[in-house]
């Protein structure tokens, strides 16, 4: 057999090979992703952390308001005595944690415990504005509130950003309960994941 023959079936050997790779950890990433979204800990914490959604109007979107309401359920059950609300502009005079707040506070949460951090423009934003916080007021615990498709990604994030955090999604919100936004929210979180991880790898201050 010609040596040229030979080195190309050996490229396409090795080609299948790391496709097939490539494919088995993008679909445990998948799956690794969507079961951890249901992981709750029963820790109670310092601070409760919102992680923002959509707004509609100066309304929240149902998953964002799911989000909220159960927060709020964790505040009122003495699982930490602060939220911290985190999300930025939304195109109108409130930003995402101010229209966070005003549910929190029509559901009965006193202003005194709400922290509004309107700088959360992404995850990891987030992340490091919620330790700056945390250090700057004595704070070593906290509890992370989001959708269920989000969870696994705060919480790779929050490790390596060296904070102690628990886990508390809300049973159920709108996209979890269809097949079809659940699959794609699982697989933007997948690829964000991704690039987040790689963001850290290469700055990660």
């Amino acid at each position: 057999m010609p040596a040229y023959t030979v080195k190309v079936k050996r490229f396409f050997g090795t080609l299948v090979i790391l496709i097939c790779t490539a494919g088995a950890i993008l679909a445990l990433t998948y799956a690794g992703i969507d079961l951890y979204g249901y992981k709750r800990q029963s820790e109670r914490a310092d601070v409760i952390c919102l992680f923002g959604a959509a707004v509609w109007g100066n309304s929240p979107s149902p998953e964002l308001e799911a989000r909220i309401i159960w927060a709020v359920q964790l505040y009122r059950e003495g699982r930490a005595p602060l939220l911290f609300l985190s999300g930025g502009p939304t195109g109108s005079n409130l930003s995402e944690s101010d229209v966070m707040g005003a549910v929190a506070i029509e559901q009965g949460v006193p202003r005194s415990a709400l922290v509004f951090d309107n700088a959360g423009t992404t995850t990891a934003r987030t992340l490091i504005n919620l330790k700056r916080y945390m250090q700057g007021n004595g704070l070593t615990s906290c509890l992370m509130v989001s959708s269920p498709f989000h969870m696994a990604r705060i919480m790779v994030l929050a490790r390596l950003n060296g904070l102690q955090a628990f886990t508390s999604p809300p049973a159920e919100t709108p996209v979890s309960l269809s097949v079809l936004q659940r699959t794609r929210a699982t697989a933007r979180e997948e690829l964000a994941l991704f690039k987040d991880l790689l963001v850290f790898v290469v700055s990660p201050d």
